[in-house]
Order: structure tokens, then C-alpha cells, then sequence
């Protein structure tokens, strides 16, 4: 799948100069931006809703055009060239924010959130968000700005036996799986009770689960299901252990170079594409789900009882491992945001949210 750059040009009309000749006018200067996406369905809506507000609102003066990036290379190198002021913007991964800031990985906690929309709206915590792009600020030496962070996906289970309804059953059913080769994800299912962690790239997944060397895998379901992996996985079982941030930023020299009022709008247009991008997201694995039953796979969603045993483990073994990564005022301040949003969770007010975005979506 093709990714996609999109260029910002900044028109800044330079006012009247006074010379000691006389006054005259400067020609217009033009500057360029580099918004580099991910390029899937949902963060191209996105993008063309952050396209659509900066024009919008700064009445033409930002221009946004969305060109091919193939060119620029690969995640972490995106990043690094966002952290060099070669490009301005990006909507980057938890795996290339990771090089840089590695405390980004908090939000992969196992169980951490209790819906999609805790995960949503946690960044939309004032005192979250300021808290967190103070400390990405400090941690890139002033060079990385969050503007908002969207849905990537929820994570789940699916295997060639079942159902599996509670960590107990993956030893029940012998289930051996294949996770990425992270140590969050290798110790989280080791500890759930898995026969066994088998080390095989995602492309020689539907192979592996085909001849029986892996019973298991484990993923977003849009993905798993453009994947093909259902043709040979007749379970599914929504754990949703685990949610995953796309994170927009930008090079905050840039960012400083601006009017506070052209800052305001890239503000207001990281956190609507952040938002297009969720509901998008979670369209496209709504999507999935139904094509799922209507091939009548087995879908399992665990009780509430089932589901704190997949949590107690899930919440112990990521504790375990971010706090020898994640700062503990961090891992406090995310908590506790967490349980802010969580306690006044207003699904009207989510509701609201989705309407809004509907137009940017297809």
C-alpha cells in the first residue's frame, strides 16, 4: 500500500519594508511543509481533514498537497528526518516514537484502557496532553511536538482451536503462538499460558498456521483479515488486550517559527485528523468483524469474570517490563489520565465526536 507525503505551503506576505531609499513591498515567500502518513484508508481521511482546516481557516495562506513519500525510507527514518527539520510533520508509530522517546510505549500497557474510547480521549485530557508533550519536548531536546494521537488498532486473538475464552484455555488447547518479536508481547502471552512463542515473520503466518507449526496469532482485526489468516483461523476472541497510538507530531522549530494564530490551526488539525482517523479505524474494524461472522467464524467475547483474568496477567506482565522504560511520574500521570477519562466517560459526548468527523470520512 502506497504511503503518502503531504506538502504545507506557507504563504507569508511580507509587509512593507522601509528602506533607506524609500519603502517597497517584498514578493511573497513560500515555504514548504512535509506531512508524512501512514497512507491506509483511515489516515488518508485524515489527512485530507487536516488538508481541509488549514486551508480553511488560514483562508488559502497554508496550501496542502498530498504527494507519494516512497522515497523517504522507512519508519524510524521518517522520524529521524522529522527530528532533522527535513520534513515538518508526521503521523508516526508507537515502534519509530519508540527510538526516540521510549516512555511512547506506556499506551501499549496491556488492558490499559477499558473501551476504544478511553484510548481515543485520553490525549484529549488537557492536563494529560500537556503533561505528555512537555515530556516528549524535553526527552527529543525541543524537537518533537505531539499535536494528537488516533486509534491504530485493538489487538486480539485468533487461533485454529477453540473457543478461547480465558488465558487457561491456550494451554488447554495447546495453543503454540506467534507474537512480534517485542518482549512486551513474548512475555505477556508466555505468562497467559501459551504452549509455546514461535518466532516466524508475519508474512509466513498463514503458512505456519496452515501446517500446524503455530496454532495462533494475535493482531487488529482489519489487518488480520486482509491478511487472509481467517481462511485458516476459525476462532476470533476479542481480548482487545492491547490498544496502539498513531502519534501526529511536528518538528517543533517549525512549529515556533509560526503565528500564534497559524499554531492554533495546526493545533486544531492534529486533533481532527487524530479524531478521523479513530472512527475511520474503527469503521474499518467493524467492518472486518462482520465480514468475519458472515463467514461464520467462532467469535468469542470474553465476560466481564474472564475478562479480569486476562487483565490481572496482562496489567502485572506490562507493569513489570515499562518500569524499567517508562519514568514512574510517566507511568503515574498516565494512570491517572486514564482514570479521569474513564470516570467521565460520556458516550453522547463520543457520539458528538463521530458526528463531526462523518464528513471526512467515505
Amino acid at each position: 500500500m502506497k504511503r503518502a507525503v503531504v506538502i504545507v505551503t506557507l504563504v507569508l506576505l511580507a509587509g512593507g519594508m522601509v528602506m533607506a531609499s524609500g519603502a517597497r513591498e517584498e514578493a511573497p515567500a513560500t515555504r514548504e511543509i512535509t506531512f508524512v502518513d501512514q497512507n491506509f484508508s483511515y489516515t488518508r481521511a485524515a489527512a485530507e481533514a487536516f488538508k481541509e482546516h488549514v486551508e480553511r481557516e488560514t483562508n488559502g495562506a497554508l496550501t496542502v498537497t498530498v504527494l507519494p513519500w516512497d522515497a523517504l525510507g522507512g519508519d524510524r527514518d521518517v522520524t529521524d528526518q522529522l527530528l532533522l527539520g527535513e520534513i515538518e510533520v508526521y503521523n508516526a508509530t508507537t515502534g519509530s516514537m519508540s527510538g526516540v522517546i521510549p516512555a511512547v510505549q506506556m499506551t501499549n500497557l496491556p488492558f490499559l484502557f477499558e473501551n476504544r474510547y478511553v484510548g481515543w480521549t485520553v490525549f484529549d485530557d488537557p492536563q494529560y496532553f500537556r503533561y505528555v508533550q512537555n515530556y516528549w519536548l524535553e526527552e527529543s531536546d525541543n524537537m518533537i511536538r505531539l499535536l494528537g494521537a488516533a486509534e491504530n488498532s485493538i489487538r486480539n486473538l485468533y487461533t485454529t482451536r477453540g473457543p478461547i475464552k480465558t488465558p487457561s484455555d491456550l494451554g488447554e488447547y495447546g495453543i503454540k503462538m506467534r507474537v512480534p518479536p517485542i518482549p512486551m508481547y513474548v512475555d505477556l502471552f508466555t505468562e497467559l499460558g501459551s504452549a509455546g512463542i514461535v518466532s516466524i515473520s508475519a508474512a509466513e503466518r498463514y503458512s505456519a498456521l496452515q501446517s500446524g507449526l503455530m496454532d495462533g496469532t494475535e493482531g487488529g482485526l482489519a489487518s488480520a483479515w486482509q491478511a487472509g489468516l481467517l481462511e485458516v483461523c476459525d476462532y476470533v476472541t476479542l481480548t482487545g488486550h492491547m490498544f496502539d497510538h498513531h502519534y501526529y507530531v511536528i518538528n517543533n522549530e517549525f512549529y515556533e517559527s509560526l503565528s500564534p494564530e497559524f499554531q492554533r490551526i495546526v493545533d486544531e488539525a492534529g486533533r481532527l485528523a487524530g479524531h478521523v482517523q479513530s472512527v475511520g479505524v474503527q469503521i474499518s474494524e467493524a467492518e472486518s468483524l462482520q465480514l468475519m461472522r458472515d463467514a461464520n467464524k467462532v467469535i468469542y467475547e470474553p465476560t466481564p469474570a474472564e475478562n479480569a483474568q486476562w487483565r490481572e496477567i496482562g496489567v502485572s506482565v506490562g507493569t513489570r517490563l515499562l518500569s524499567d522504560i517508562v519514568p514512574a511520574d510517566y507511568m503515574d500521570a498516565t494512570f491517572a489520565a486514564v482514570d479521569r477519562v474513564s470516570g467521565n466517560l460520556d458516550m453522547a459526548m463520543v457520539d458528538e465526536l463521530k458526528a463531526r468527523v462523518a464528513p471526512y470520512i467515505d
